[in-house]
């Protein structure tokens, strides 16, 4: 069986290189995201000889996270039979390796969707250009604020924390009053916290937009490889007409310039408002996931 235990940042370097093996890599199984809410899932991670797997133990009900590696090379009937008791149900499990499990295991999983975690993959050429009717009003929006406001854009570096935490409060504060989401919302709060703490132990960067000097949206962005990135956080002043919708175009730019085609715009956790913004970014796919059970 899997010997499952605690873990920290200083274990990163030897994770990644497993999760990068993967098909397809998930939002929720990048390092920042696993650890910054380690504590509050009682996580703990396991290895074997070419997986790794994480074990949550949240209100009193344990599951599985998405065993990591190199899905196509793993004979699963014999990891399986080794590791996985019967009746464990695996989270957040991405399409690929479902359909793996599929063909290996037939009747013996059940499969739900789980759409509220399907993460939204973005074009970011098409982010850049914003061409077309379907992109009107985002570019109507973005015109709005580069026409109506006087502002300046500044990388995230350690010296505007203080200040950035500040808007990053204020910021989650709306959102809550706006979605009522507020279960989300704090865990957006702490994940937050928790990568401008640890910000150089994790390969993180992005920037905070600014109006007559105040911060008025910031984007942040961590990369994985020389392959996958992922946005984890972004927010904007509502007041500021358009400030939303110029910080996803510009963060597209950006991104571009360092080499990288699309971008991991992680999922909508179920929030409807979050939800319709992000599928009128119109992504060039979503990144499936689902809730596996093992019978």
């Amino acid at each position: 069986m899997i010997n499952f235990q605690d873990f920290g940042v200083e274990d990163n370097e030897k994770y990644l290189s497993y999760l990068k093996k993967c098909p397809q890599i998930p939002a929720d199984a990048s390092p920042l995201n696993i650890l910054s809410l380690k504590q509050k899932n009682n996580v703990q991670r396991g290895y074997t000889e070419n997986l790794v797997w994480h074990k949550f133990n949240f209100e009193g009900e344990e599951f599985f996270g998405t065993p990591l590696g190199d899905w196509d090379a793993v004979d699963w009937q014999k990891t399986f039979a080794k590791n996985v008791p019967h009746e464990t149900v695996f989270q957040f499990v991405p399409e690929y390796l479902v359909n793996i499990w599929k063909k290996v295991f037939g009747d013996s999983l059940e499969i739900e969707e789980d759409r509220d975690y399907w993460d939204y993959i973005l074009d970011l050429e098409k982010m850049l250009k914003i061409e077309g009717p379907k992109f009107q009003a985002f570019r109507r929006l973005k015109r709005y604020f580069e026409n109506n406001f006087t502002y300046e854009v500044e990388e995230i570096t350690p010296k505007i924390f203080d200040e950035l935490l500040a808007f990053q409060s204020y910021a989650e504060k709306d959102l809550q009053e706006r979605t009522g989401n507020e279960y989300f919302a704090e865990n957006d709060d702490l994940n937050f916290k928790f990568a401008l703490k640890n910000w150089e132990k994790f390969n993180l960067f992005g920037f905070v937009v600014r109006v007559e000097g105040k911060i008025i949206a910031y984007f942040l962005n961590e990369k994985i490889d020389e392959k996958n990135i992922i946005a984890p956080f972004a927010k904007a002043d509502y007041n500021f007409k358009g400030a939303n919708q110029f910080a996803y175009w510009y963060n597209a730019k950006i991104i571009l310039e360092r080499g990288f085609l699309e971008e991991n715009f992680t999922d909508d956790v179920g929030e409807q408002n979050l939800r319709y913004f992000k599928e009128h970014l119109y992504p060039k796919y979503m990144l499936k996931k689902y809730v596996v059970s093992y019978n």
